[in-house]
């Protein structure tokens, strides 16, 4: 039985070969698209509600929850720098996608853990919040969006990558707005 492929080939000046999907939009940025918006939707779930989190559970002091809160995201959109020289150095772009995310959601999964009183202890929010959401969320930052643009044949797909782009930060802002 032979598979038909469905894809469009373009050769770059090293002679690397590259398959295209006619419709990339459905056959691969829509899971592009859907990650950023779920990405989006988790981090403004959860900064809002961060400093009466920490005020009224850990008992902090509104200088002490603003102060962590700043240090969230700073080391959040330093991430970035990091993963994309790892991502063009050791890891490719799918790669690091797929590692940052899923740290993010293993920082998210002990930031849902963290809320229950009978396990709950404060290393845990200290590790979700400042390390795995950080690392996570940062991640994939730098890489989501190429990875998006990645899948459009540079020739026959021009008009197709700027409507990406729309989409992709279409995503963005709706998942922010709801989350």
């Amino acid at each position: 039985m032979v598979v038909k492929r469905d894809s469009l080939s373009w050769t770059d000046s090293s002679g690397n070969i590259y398959h295209y999907y006619q419709r990339p939009m459905l056959n691969g940025v829509i899971f592009i698209l859907l990650q950023e918006f779920c990405e989006r939707l988790a981090f403004f779930g959860i900064t809002p509600n961060a400093q009466t989190f920490f005020k009224e559970y850990l008992n902090y002091t509104d200088a002490e929850a603003n102060s962590y809160i700043a240090t969230f995201q700073a080391i959040l959109y330093v991430t970035p720098l990091f993963a994309a020289v790892l991502s063009d150095t050791i890891l490719g772009v799918y790669v690091t996608i797929l590692s940052f995310s899923v740290v993010y959601m293993i920082g998210l999964i002990l930031l849902l853990l963290s809320t229950v009183k009978s396990i709950s202890a404060p290393w845990m929010i200290h590790l979700s919040v400042l390390v795995l959401i950080t690392l996570g969320g940062g991640g994939i930052k730098s890489c989501v969006n190429v990875m998006g643009a990645h899948q459009f044949h540079p020739d026959y797909h021009k008009e197709s990558l700027t409507s990406y782009y729309t989409y992709f930060y279409a995503a963005i802002n709706v998942g922010s707005l709801i989350g």
